[in-house]
């Protein structure tokens, strides 16, 4: 009932004297047509343009807003607002553009409006991209910047140990190099893209020919920023970046974190080159970086076992194994599109599909009795916990000889 009745009008009598105060935001939130989703989405944005106390003074307002039609114009006047209070910020050094994402205000990336800075590049055409390494997620990325065309393939550079890898890299019109110090002489942007074993070995190798001016990208798991600060230097631009295996068919899930000495255009450059290749991404401090391994990283491998899971209950029953398998697999791609585009949490849209003493409450009285949501938790935690102690010391089994 709270969800659905009307909610009463509490506009103030007056327009307050500055557009900007709590007041004239809790105007705008008490509107009869505003939503409670559509009002934290734009206190999370005034938090992260620096309205901290506007937003404290919401929270009663939110609480009283129901799920309805989206209020006309709300976040864009709440944005606009934010937008000139960043631009002063940033111009006076002292916000980043591309804000860290809060841990306790989870928000969906969006990209704000970049604040031109003379004689500095801002875009990825006026840099030279180099992959130490090209395996399967580096020829991904490199091929879906190339595909979103933000640089030209004679701006792309790629070594790699295996002659048949650089032969294809040649066919796709990237420039490449047997050589990773030629390379790092060459690039602007250098993404280090080796398996984390012999990430040591290569910073070893390209460290006298390193520059404080470059910017350093690792999607290598586990070798944190401090490895890439105690062998460059402290001052190195280092952007440690985690995007998933869905990225081969640009639909990954990326977060990424980065040394001090990052500037927010060069930031903006790297969410730029990610964001060709996923749907959602996001910038986190560097110790949620194991976390978001345990989630998005090893997330793709759960998924793919509740397919599995679902496909064999579909043969059990009686159907195909290709029906079965087509059915589950289109079951996980519609549910999930229902909570990336509705916006709506799971739980209500799971009770959109759950009538009382039907067919799917039998079904989810089962998954709870074997303790479903349980079993997914210890799994993310599981991956999080090794992916921390990796992070600390390398496991032996990947160990190299350096000799």
């Amino acid at each position: 009932e709270i969800l659905t009745r009307p909610v009463a009008r509490a506009v103030p009598s007056r327009v307050p004297s500055s557009p900007g105060s709590p007041r004239a935001a809790v105007m705008m939130l008490s509107v009869a047509t505003a939503t409670r989703a559509a009002a934290r989405r734009a206190v999370a944005t005034g938090a992260s343009c620096g309205l901290n106390a506007a937003g404290a003074r919401l929270a009663p307002a939110l609480r009283a807003l129901p799920v309805g039609a989206a209020a006309a114009g709300l976040q864009h006047r709440l944005q606009a607002r934010c937008k000139a209070t960043r631009a002063r910020r940033v111009s006076r050094g002292m916000a980043s553009k591309a804000a860290v994402d809060s841990a306790d205000l989870p928000y969906k990336y969006e990209k704000q409006e970049r604040i031109t800075v003379k004689d500095m590049p801002h875009t990825l055409r006026e840099m030279k991209l180099g992959f130490i390494g090209w395996g399967a997620m580096a020829e991904a990325v490199s091929l879906g910047i190339l595909r979103a065309d933000l640089t030209d393939s004679s701006r792309v550079m790629a070594t790699d140990v295996v002659p048949d890898i650089l032969r294809v890299a040649e066919r796709e019109g990237l420039q490449t190099s047997t050589s990773n110090r030629e390379l790092v002489e060459w690039a602007d942007i250098v993404v280090m893209a080796v398996k984390p074993q012999v990430s040591d070995l290569v910073l070893a190798d390209i460290r006298d020919v390193w520059s404080p001016d470059k910017v350093m990208v690792s999607i290598c798991a586990g070798v944190t920023i401090d490895t890439y600060l105690s062998a460059l230097g402290a001052q190195a631009k280092v952007v440690r970046v985690m995007p998933n295996t869905p990225c081969l068919i640009a639909e990954a899930a990326t977060a990424y974190a980065s040394s001090d000495a990052c500037q927010d255009w060069e930031l903006d450059l790297v969410h730029d080159m990610f964001n060709a290749v996923s749907n959602a991404i996001h910038r986190v401090p560097e110790y949620l970086l194991n976390s978001v391994t345990g989630l998005s990283g090893s997330g793709p491998a759960y998924v793919y076992m509740l397919i599995q899971a679902l496909s064999d209950a579909g043969v059990h029953g009686g159907l195909p194994r290709q029906v079965a398998l087509s059915l589950a697999t289109q079951t996980v791609i519609g549910a999930a599109k229902m909570v990336q585009e509705t916006g709506q949490h799971p739980a209500v849209l799971k009770e959109a599909v759950t009538s009382p003493a039907g067919t799917t409450i039998a079904g989810v009285r089962t998954l709870e009795r074997a303790n479903f949501n349980s079993a997914i938790i210890e799994a993310v935690e599981a991956a999080r916990a090794r992916s921390e102690a990796l992070s600390r010391k390398p496991d032996f089994l990947f160990s190299v000889d350096k000799k």
